[in-house]
């Protein structure tokens, strides 16, 4: 399992020791072609990240039809919200190619936590950093596009 571990960045700073802690509770999930990994509003599972494949954040805009908010590719995770608290998914998760991903379950999640504080405040420290990157970039996003609006309606 510490291969794939290797394939992803989030854990480039952690040692072979500290790999095989999270070795030992995570589960590798084929996804195929157009495969709904998560579905928005359900309750939250777990953390995945992507060792293989093309993965899109969706949004339900009616019946039918969906918004893309990201796209996501190896290296890359999804469902840290479900560690961090109890609300509903807010997005879905599509699978566009054949991937692979690791999860780790929330409760997994929590009972090494339990077991190893300082180990579980590294992997907490990761997923802050990524959020704060993913916040920045959302601002960046954002204040762009309030420019945009601002200079189209002849705003100073």
């Amino acid at each position: 399992m510490n291969e794939y571990l290797k394939l992803i960045g989030f854990f480039n700073g952690f040692t072979d020791e500290e790999l095989d802690v999270v070795s030992s509770i995570i589960e590798v999930i084929s996804a195929g072609d157009m495969e709904m990994v998560l579905r928005e509003n359900e309750d939250p599972k777990g953390l995945y990240f992507i060792v293989k494949g093309d993965f899109d954040v969706v949004k339900k805009i009616d019946a039918n039809k969906y918004k893309r908010l990201q796209q996501l590719n190896r290296g890359d995770f999804f469902g840290e919200m479900s560690i961090l608290n109890e609300e509903k998914l807010s997005a879905s998760v599509v699978c566009r190619s054949r991937g692979t991903l690791i999860f780790i379950s929330k409760e997994s999640f929590n009972e090494m936590c339990v077991s190893d504080s300082r180990f579980s405040l590294k992997i907490m420290k990761e997923l802050a950093a990524v959020l704060a990157q993913r916040l920045r970039h959302m601002n960046l996003k954002y204040g762009m596009s309030v420019a945009q609006m601002d200079s189209k309606a002849g705003t100073p």
